[in-house]
């Protein structure tokens, strides 16, 4: 079909969309997107505890559209291609008339992870609509078997353990940021462009400086991948430090690696904090898997 096609992942779910579908709004649980006109699909998911009752969701979903909407809204069965790529979850489907765009839906529910995930798309009923929609659909997948989750969103793309929960995110023009904590272990990924304007001035050596507000010893430079790298770390070096630390609400270990993509002209970084020593090996598989695409 010749169709270039994009991955996103957000917060255990993801799907493949048309390359030219922009995230347009980005929550804990819930993505909107659009193309250079309107917005052409939401996403809603969250963990289900207790029974799942799609009549339930279905009633709710009613009840928070504009009163318009709700005049037009309506449960119905899905479109045989969708049908035919859900077959993994339970579905229910609707369908709604806005002033100016129609809208046409599913309710998924995985038995296996206990998900339930509202999807919609608001494209006028077409055989092209029809079919793109289906091939989303067919990419969609809400857990992993690997206990990892897939971070992917704008130009990152990052894989980081389940256990990791996203407490903030910023995605503004020149830094993205994505930081998750698993207890008092946090880990923040770091993105900035361009990458030759802060570099213009500065090498990675004294940008890391001004990433963490860092103290003694100095980041030092070094290479990753055939990237230029800075990377700084900082730990308690005597008996009496380490079990002074346990009594202090601040982090007493840190780690900081910077990276240079010449060819993205982006800088990528990790950042790690705790009050326990780091875990080195995680922290190579996070760096190795975290990537602008």
């Amino acid at each position: 079909m010749g169709e270039a096609w994009k991955e996103i992942g957000w917060n255990g779910i993801r799907f493949r969309a048309p390359a030219d579908w922009q995230l347009a709004q980005i929550g804990a649980r819930h993505l909107v997107l659009e193309d250079e006109t309107a917005p052409v699909m939401e996403v809603k998911w969250a963990r289900v505890k207790g029974n799942f009752s799609h009549r339930t969701h279905l009633k709710r979903l009613t009840s928070l559209q504009k009163k318009q909407v709700r005049k037009t809204f309506k449960v119905e069965s899905i479109p045989a291609d969708w049908e035919t790529v859900l077959m993994n979850f339970k579905v229910s489907g609707f369908s709604w008339q806005g002033d100016t765009t129609p809208g046409q839906g599913v309710i998924l529910f995985c038995p296996s992870c206990r998900n339930a995930t509202l999807i919609q798309f608001f494209q006028k009923k077409s055989t092209e609509n029809i079919r793109i929609s289906s091939q989303v659909l067919d990419s969609f997948r809400d857990h992993r078997q690997d206990g990892q989750i897939l971070w992917a969103a704008y130009d990152i793309r990052a894989i980081v353990p389940e256990t990791y929960q996203l407490k903030r995110h910023r995605f503004e023009a020149g830094k993205y940021e994505l930081d998750f904590s698993d207890g008092r272990q946090h880990i923040c990924l770091h993105r900035w462009a361009l990458a030759s304007v802060l570099l213009a001035e500065q090498d990675l050596v004294q940008l890391a400086k001004t990433v963490a507000d860092l103290n003694k010893p100095d980041p030092v430079a070094g290479s990753i991948d055939g990237c230029d790298m800075a990377e700084w770390s900082s730990a308690p070096k005597t008996d009496w430090q380490r079990w002074l630390g346990r009594f202090k609400r601040k982090s007493s270990y840190y780690w900081l690696g910077l990276w240079h993509l010449e060819e993205k002209n982006r800088i990528l970084g990790v950042r790690a904090e705790d009050k326990k020593p780091l875990d080195t090996e995680l922290l190579d598989r996070i760096c190795s898997h975290y990537e602008s695409i």
